[in-house]
C-alpha cells in the first residue's frame, strides 16, 4: 500500500537522521581524542629529539601534524559514508517491522469494513424491491402492503441484530463476549433455511432440538453465508444437507453441497477476502471472509474440503457452552 510505503520511508529517514546524529557526535569525540593523544605523543617525541622552536614545533613537524589531522577527518569520513549506507538499509528494515502491525490492523479493519456493507447491502435490497414493487401498483391491495411491512420489519430487526454485532466485534477485538443467550439451534436452523432461496433443495439432518448458548445473531449470520453459498455454488436441482451434531461439548454442523467444486490450490484461501482463484465468476466472494472473522471470533473453527466436479463440504465448529 502507498500509504504504508511513505510511512515506512519518513520513519526510516527518522531513524537513520538519528543514526547520523549519533555517529557524527561520537566522530567528533574520536576525532578530539585521537588529536590531543596524537598532539601529546609529537610533543614528546620533539622534546626528546630537541625539534621544538621556542613555544612551536618545527615547520615539518607542523605539517606531519595537519596531514595526520587530514587522514583521520578522511577516515572518519569514510566510516560515515558506512554508516549512512548501512544504516539506511537497517533503518529501512526496522521501520517495516515497526509499521507491521499497524498496516495489518489496517487490513483487517479494511476487511471489516468490506464485509459488513457486503453483508449489509442483501437486506437493503430485498426491502428496496418489496417497497419498489408495492409503489409500482397503485392498486396494491391492503393485505399485500401489510405483508410487505411486515417483511421489511424482518429484514430491519436483522439489520438491527447484524449491525449490533459487527459494531460489537469491532470494539472487542474479535471477542463476541457479551449478548450471550440460549436458544434452540435447529429451530434457528429450520428457521433460517425456510427463510432462504432454494429452500426446498435443503434438508436437515439434527435431533428435534439443541439449547446452546452463543452469540445469537453471530451464529445464524455464519450458517446463513454457508446456506448461501450452497445454493449459489450448486445446480438447481441438486440437493444440499445441513447436519447438526453434539459431540460431547463441541457442536459441529457441515452444509454440503454437489456442484462444481474449489480446486485444490484454491482451498486454502477461500476464506480470503476477494480471492476467487479460477473461479472468478463464481467467486465465494466476501461472505466467507466474514463467517471465518465470525467463527474465530466464536471461539471455534471453520473449514472445507472438495471434490472438484462431485462434492463440497462446509464444517463449522462452536463450543457449546
Amino acid at each position: 500500500m502507498k500509504l504504508f510505503t511513505s510511512a515506512t520511508i519518513k520513519l526510516a529517514s527518522w531513524y537513520l537522521l538519528i543514526l547520523m546524529m549519533v555517529s557524527l557526535l561520537f566522530s567528533c569525540i574520536i576525532f578530539n581524542i585521537a588529536r590531543s593523544e596524537i598532539d601529546a605523543r609529537l610533543q614528546g617525541f620533539a622534546v626528546k629529539r630537541g625539534l621544538v622552536s621556542g613555544s612551536s614545533l618545527d615547520k615539518p613537524l607542523s605539517e606531519q601534524m595537519e596531514a595526520t589531522d587530514t587522514n583521520l577527518i578522511i577516515s572518519l569520513a569514510y566510516l560515515n559514508l558506512v554508516v549512512l549506507l548501512g544504516g539506511g538499509v537497517i533503518a529501512y528494515l526496522l521501520a517495516q517491522r515497526t509499521l507491521e502491525p499497524i498496516e495489518a490492523a489496517h487490513q483487517a479493519q479494511s476487511r471489516f469494513v468490506a464485509n459488513a456493507s457486503h453483508q449489509l447491502r442483501t437486506p437493503l435490497a430485498i426491502m428496496k424491491a418489496e417497497a419498489e414493487l408495492a409503489l409500482h401498483n397503485p392498486k396494491t391491495p391492503k393485505s399485500e402492503l401489510r405483508q410487505t411491512l411486515a417483511s421489511n420489519l424482518e429484514e430491519i430487526n436483522r439489520l438491527n441484530e447484524l449491525a449490533t454485532m459487527l459494531l460489537e466485534l469491532s470494539h472487542s477485538e474479535w471477542q463476541l463476549s457479551s449478548n450471550i443467550e440460549k436458544f434452540d439451534l435447529v429451530e434457528l436452523t429450520n428457521n433460517l433455511i425456510n427463510s432462504r432461496p432454494g429452500k426446498e433443495r435443503v434438508t436437515l439432518h439434527a435431533p428435534d432440538d439443541l439449547a446452546v448458548t452463543m452469540n445469537r445473531p453471530a451464529v445464524r449470520e455464519v450458517i446463513a453465508v454457508l446456506l448461501d453459498n450452497a445454493v449459489k455454488h450448486s445446480p438447481d436441482t441438486s440437493p444440499i444437507d445441513l447436519t447438526i451434531k453434539l459431540l460431547k461439548t463441541t457442536v459441529v454442523i457441515t452444509v454440503t453441497n454437489r456442484g462444481p467444486g474449489i480446486n485444490t490450490k484454491d482451498l486454502p484461501h477461500i476464506f480470503e477476502r476477494f480471492y476467487s482463484g479460477q473461479q472468478h465468476a463464481n467467486s465465494y466472494g466476501l461472505g466467507l471472509s466474514l463467517a471465518h472473522q465470525l467463527t474465530r471470533a466464536l471461539g471455534g473453527h471453520i473449514s472445507a474440503r472438495s471434490t472438484p466436479g462431485k462434492i463440497t463440504t462446509f464444517t463449522l465448529s462452536l463450543p457449546k457452552r
